[in-house]
């Protein structure tokens, strides 16, 4: 191995591999820095292989272990220099980093050196032999890449598997990154070395320089090297049974079913109900309908939405196990089961609609001809054409951002700093702007922008003028007290760029949920701790574990942690609020009904979310009412230190609404569950007792209103649909953003317009 090319590949791979651990979340061994150095190591390894081959002209076999030496070499180099970044910035978890980086740019750099030898061998049979060599030596990691950026285009893939790179997992949002299908991939890495090997031992160089065939009098070995081949070959062409690629056809194969709609074409696994997907498909459709006439615009004849179990079938699948995704030039989308109406069903078929005048070969907005996303405005019209069903919309979230001083500048918003800011931050900021455009200069401008226009010239007013607008129109809003505390809660979180150790501390929260989920405390805290201990910002992970100390039967310990949280103004307010409820949960469960209504009340000072503001006053029922407390505290607190309780929950409720005949919360409390199984039926059912007795909590008869609403629709319904329809929208008591998410279900589920939405009592949202 010659030292000049080995040095100057040990150079190039010192400065380019340390200078990305300069960035956020590559500073020492892990996905990213594997994903960066997977893209440079092989590389410099094939050319600085090739460079020395054509020139050298080894014998076959010398060749290919050089490059495979040199492989090594620089690999092992591009390690050291992420674990020097490790050293300077603190490790994440060294040893499964250590590992990806080994499969990922380890393996790749040996795929590389070997085919860098033989770029280099054909290299060295042309006149201009440097240049013939590092074309050719990139020719494979190039092609190799053009390969998964074809699979991507023209499938629902947004992961890859690369012989040289490694594995990349498709999204950015996606923090748990599974790279276990890498170890199967790298066997077929393993083959293909293993038959260049005997290929290399069985060619020889003749004296006029050409290659020619030699026996080495070794059957076996030629026996192993065709099997090696053919196990590469079969992993290659097979590989969508390995979960390594796939197709639009394997895809569907594997999930089996298919249901049409007039605009849509959804392929759903088959263990669905075939009417569920018929629900989705009929939903799907509406959404293609509302958003022409939002956007007024036509979009495509037909939709596919590709509806998968769960996240981590969608995942092995396509990728994005936890992000939604839509791909605009192909009129599809990629969704999980999410009960129905499906919340971001809307927000995926935006992306599509919008596709019908965004740029370029992707169908987006961008510049250079729709090559460079502009990522806040791809996300911010589907934010703005989708229904929101939160407290506040998005354009009143932005108004509390702004207070906060939390609200991004427009041009970092509406470029790639968008990547940098909190995701909730990012895509509710740009939704709102979107919003505002559209309602200031008319759909017109707003498919004029996303189709490469300048805003400025399509409004006649410059960026800074249109910012400025923005915040006038925002400070226009006014919001109940309760809104900051609740909008620090969604807007502090740093972005993914600003976590320490987002990846790993995120796979310890997943990996607690699934121990909790079996029972086993010990490791809820176990893993909570290992997360606090490489991101102590994670405060939220103490108040899990006091939870899990209660469970483990130490009430007295858990409880003195969650009064130390709530005590302590270091934790974020929403931190120490979901103590306060946590310890109002603890009394109630124990019978002093006064200390949790004090926290109960506390926290509801501070909050806007309807969904927890209702189980609030659900849980300070129980405390003032003894009929319903077993009941309510098996359902939402849980007893003797254990979580909830369903079994028991639904004998309280039965038993609870069979003795009060004039109580409806109890068949409310039924009925939500019926919901969230998909019995909608029952739940129906359950829901017309509800409302046809007395509900005392005013959230709650609200929610019977529109959880019926949701019931006709499923069961197509209409007279019903309308008239909870009517009743709901006129209740001033309930965020405006929730009627009018109701008001744009009937209209879809029905295709009548939908009613007008009152005002509130007052300015803004009518909020406790």
């Amino acid at each position: 191995m010659s030292a000049r090319p080995s040095s100057i590949g040990i150079g190039a791979v010192v400065l380019l591999v340390g200078a990305i651990g300069f960035l956020p979340l590559f500073d020492g061994p892990g996905y990213e820095s594997a994903l960066a150095a997977g893209l440079v190591v092989p590389s410099v390894a094939a050319i600085t292989t090739a460079l020395e081959t054509s020139k050298a002209r080894p014998a076959p076999f010398d060749a290919f272990a050089s490059g495979l030496a040199r492989g090594a070499l620089l690999a092992g180099v591009a390690w050291l220099v992420t674990l020097v970044h490790g050293l300077r910035a603190g490790f994440c978890d060294p040893l499964s980093g250590s590992v990806l980086f080994a499969l990922g740019p380890g393996v790749g750099a040996l795929v590389a050196g070997a085919s860098g030898a033989a770029a280099g061998e054909i290299a060295g049979r042309v006149k201009r032999r440097r240049l013939a060599a590092v074309l050719l030596a990139l020719a494979a990691p190039l092609a190799s890449v053009g390969v998964s950026l074809v699979r991507f285009y023209t499938s629902p893939m947004v992961f890859a598997y690369d012989p040289f790179v490694g594995y990349f997992s498709g999204s950015l949002y996606d923090t748990v990154i599974d790279a276990s299908g890498l170890y199967a991939y790298r066997v077929g890495s393993a083959a293909t070395l293993l038959a260049g090997a005997v290929l290399a031992a069985h060619l020889v160089r003749t004296d006029e320089g050409k290659l020619a065939r030699r026996s080495i009098s070794r059957p076996s070995a030629l026996v192993l090297g065709v099997f090696a081949a053919a196990a590469s070959l079969g992993m290659t062409f097979f590989g969508h049974r390995l979960g390594h690629w796939h197709t639009p056809a394997s895809i569907a194969e594997t999930l089996g079913g298919k249901v049409e709609s007039e605009r849509c074409d959804v392929v759903y696994p088959r263990g669905m109900p075939r009417e569920d997907a018929l629900r989705f498909a009929r939903d799907c459709t509406a959404h293609v309908v509302a958003q022409e006439a939002w956007l007024e615009t036509k979009g495509p004849a037909k939709i596919t939405a590709y509806l998968f179990a769960d996240p981590a079938q969608k995942g092995a699948l396509m990728g994005a196990a936890d992000t939604y995704i839509a791909k605009p030039w192909r009129s599809e989308v990629y969704v999980q089961q999410n009960g129905y109406p499906h919340p971001v069903l809307g927000h995926e078929i935006a992306h599509v609609m919008a596709g019908s005048f965004g740029r370029g070969p992707f169908r987006i907005a961008g510049s250079l001809g729709g090559l460079l996303p502009n990522p806040g405005l791809i996300e911010g019209i589907a934010v703005a054409t989708s229904p929101h069903e939160g407290a506040l919309s998005a354009r009143e979230w932005a108004k509390a951002m702004k207070d906060l001083g939390k609200l991004p500048k427009l041009s970092r918003l509406f470029a790639l700093g968008f990547l940098g800011e909190n995701s909730s931050v990012a895509y509710t900021a740009s939704g709102a702007f979107v919003g505002f455009v559209k309602e200031r200069h008319g759909a017109a401008a707003v498919r004029a922008w996303y189709g490469g226009g300048s805003l400025p010239e399509i409004t006649g007013a410059s960026w800074d003028e249109l910012e400025r607008a923005f915040h006038e129109d925002l400070d226009r809003v006014v919001l109940p007290e309760a809104a900051a505390a609740q909008a620090r809660a969604r807007f502090e979180r740093p972005g993914i760029f600003g976590r320490r150790c987002p990846h790993v501390v995120d796979a310890c929260r997943k990996r607690a949920e699934e121990q909790k989920a079996r029972g086993d405390d010990e490791g809820v805290i176990e893993a909570l701790r290992e997360a606090l201990a490489l991101d102590p910002g994670e405060s939220g992970a103490r108040v899990s574990i006091a939870r899990a100390l209660v469970r483990l039967g130490k009430p007295d310990a858990g409880k003195v942690e969650l009064q130390a949280i709530a005590d302590d103004a270091r934790f974020p307010r929403h931190v120490r609020d979901r103590a306060l409820e946590e310890l109002g949960d603890l009394a109630l469960a124990e019978g002093d009904h006064e200390r949790a209504m004090v926290h109960y009340r506390e926290v509801m000072s501070r909050t806007v979310e309807e969904d927890q503001l209702r189980t609030l006053d659900v849980k300070l029922e129980a405390a003032q009412d003894p009929r319903g407390k077993d009941a309510i505290v098996a359902l939402l607190v849980g007893t003797k230190g254990r979580g909830p309780d369903k079994v028991r929950a639904a004998e309280e409720l039965g038993a609870w609404a069979t003795s009060s005949a004039d109580d409806g919360l109890p068949d409310y409390l039924l009925a939500r569950g019926y919901v969230g199984s998909g019995d909608f039926a029952e739940a129906a059912r359950r829901l017309d007792r509800a409302l046809g007795r007395r509900i005392v909590i005013g959230r709650v008869a609200a929610e019977a209103e529109r959880l019926r609403l949701v019931t006709a629709c499923a069961l197509e319904d209409r007279p019903t649909a309308e008239r909870m329809t009517l009743a709901y929208v006129a209740r001033r008591d309930v965020p405006r953003a929730r009627r009018e998410a109701a008001a744009s279900l009937y209209a879809r589920c029905t295709g009548a317009r939908a009613p007008a939405v009152p005002e509130a009592t007052k300015a803004g949202d009518a909020l406790p």
